[in-house]
């Protein structure tokens, strides 16, 4: 299946879960949020959250500065 990240496309196996996904794509996950299909998902619930074809996944990453 086919899901994209931050606009890319990538494939993955059905029934992956996000973490599985990030780590396939080698995603580092510190200091990031994510959204699936525009819902922010909460980190704990990284790990319930089965992806679908044609999910768009967006990564937000914190960065500090001043």
């Amino acid at each position: 299946m086919q899901v994209f990240i931050n606009d890319k496309v990538f494939e993955c196996p059905a029934g992956a879960t996000l973490p599985e996904v990030l780590e396939a794509n080698d995603i580092k996950t510190d200091n990031i949020a994510v959204a699936v299909d525009f819902s922010v998902i909460p980190r704990p619930d990284w790990n319930k959250t089965v992806l679908q074809d044609g999910n768009k996944i967006i990564i937000i990453k914190a960065v500090q500065g001043g």
